[in-house]
């Protein structure tokens, strides 16, 4: 079984990126639901869009840091006992699992729940990074 403190630097890298992660999968859905109109980008709107990843950046690591802990360890000694879990797909597959979880225990709209679910199997996949290479490693 993998050491757990071999992958404290994926679940920091996942922790760090999953703000600027949900405001631009957040971004996207919006431009999706737009669909089948013309998508008009603007010089303006992408740079209050890179302008919000700095603060998203900050209050997604305070939101996504415990949740990445507690998950990559739940993973980690899940993978203990049952080999398929230890790949990076099946991380991913449980990051989505807890985000659609939450979106459906919350019942959010569609810009949110696409940017939960996408940001959480991004994290999950992420996590499952360490200083050793994937978690089966």
């Amino acid at each position: 079984m993998p050491r757990a403190g071999n992958h404290w630097s994926g679940i920091g890298l996942a922790s760090v990126a999953a703000g600027p992660v949900f405001v631009l999968t957040a971004a996207l859905a919006d431009l999706y639901l737009k669909l089948p109109a013309p998508i008009v980008i603007e010089p303006q709107s992408v740079l209050l869009l890179v302008g919000l990843c700095l603060p998203a950046m900050v209050i997604g690591t305070i939101v996504a840091l415990p949740i990445n802990g507690v998950g990559a360890l739940a993973m980690l000694a899940f993978g203990g006992s049952f080999a398929p879990a230890r790949s990076r797909t099946a991380w991913a597959l449980a990051g989505g699992i807890l985000g659609g979880v939450g979106v459906w225990l919350f019942e959010t709209d569609a810009n949110f729940s696409f940017a939960v679910v996408a940001t959480s199997v991004f994290c999950g996949w992420l996590s499952s990074w360490s200083d050793a290479g994937i978690a089966d490693a």
